[in-house]
């Protein structure tokens, strides 16, 4: 897993948060009988469910693409190359041999 400097990190939120305030003034201009704390509040759960989304959903992507590959699949950055890695075959039919021994 890379190491992310955490600074980073802070400047990213921070950003985030100043674009959904924006939203969020923006929002109260479109509808000015909401008070301006609602909007906020409404545009603070949008963000924090957009968040939600994005999780789940690079989980899932993640936990797929690392079922392809158990399974025997091939990374798709290899599709460039002309043939698989060198050894994979090897390795494939290893775990073929090793998934039918009894005990596993």
């Amino acid at each position: 897993m890379p190491h992310s400097n955490p600074l980073t990190i802070v400047k990213a939120l921070f950003a985030a948060i100043l674009l959904a305030a924006l939203a969020a003034v923006a929002g109260e201009r479109l509808a000015p009988g909401i008070p301006l704390p609602t909007v906020l509040l409404y545009s603070a759960m949008g963000a924090a469910a957009l968040f939600a989304i994005l999780v789940v959903v690079t989980v899932a992507s993640l936990t797929f693409r690392q079922f392809i590959l158990r399974m025997g699949g091939t990374d798709t950055q290899w599709l460039w190359f002309s043939g698989e890695p060198k050894g994979l075959e090897l390795l494939r039919s290893q775990g073929k041999v090793w998934a039918s021994k009894p005990g596993r």
